[in-house]
């Protein structure tokens, strides 16, 4: 399996092919969907990816709220729930929700408004702002594909390699 800087280079790699399909998008009209799907890749590749179920360079980056990802890294390593393509992502996604909305409590607590009002706003710009947040995920996808497709390619290279050794 690649290392951390090797995960990040190779999905800059994708990344840069990204921006060309992006570029064929907004030839197409949709500036707006390609530009946040760049934007989920880049937060997939060095934010929210699937290694933070270990203490990872995207683990280490969220600093003092890495402590939110600890029940995360419960998961086992390369397991579906964290490398499986989509699943993985939503699964990370509906743990960060579930962080979410324990802070949408707190701010009900602090601000006073019910619970109700800041899940209902939270819910309408949410609903709003859609087609933002499908484009996010959506490079967020491609770049935990390009995660799982570089781990699963590498650790092929390194069992071919070991078997031939063996051989000789």
């Amino acid at each position: 399996m690649a290392n951390g800087k090797a995960h990040e280079r190779i999905n800059l790699i994708f990344l840069a092919i990204g921006i060309v399909v992006s570029a064929a998008l907004i030839h197409k009209e949709s500036t707006f969907e390609g530009i946040f799907v760049i934007v989920g890749f880049i937060i997939g590749t060095f934010f929210i990816g699937p290694d933070l179920d270990l203490k990872s360079r995207p683990y280490r980056r969220w600093k003092w709220l890495r402590f939110i990802w600890i029940p995360y890294q419960t998961f086992k390593h390369r397991s579906i729930w964290t490398h499986g393509y989509i699943i993985g992502d939503i699964i990370r996604y509906a743990y960060l929700s579930v962080w979410c909305l324990l802070l949408l409590v707190i701010l009900g607590l602090v601000l006073k408004p019910s619970f109700g009002e800041i899940l209902n706003s939270t819910i309408q710009y949410i609903a709003l702002h859609k087609t933002i947040f499908i484009s996010v995920f959506f490079g967020n996808v491609l770049s935990s594909a390009a995660h799982t497709l570089t781990d699963k390619t590498t650790s092929t290279f390194k069992k071919f390699f070991k078997e031939k050794r063996f051989r000789l």
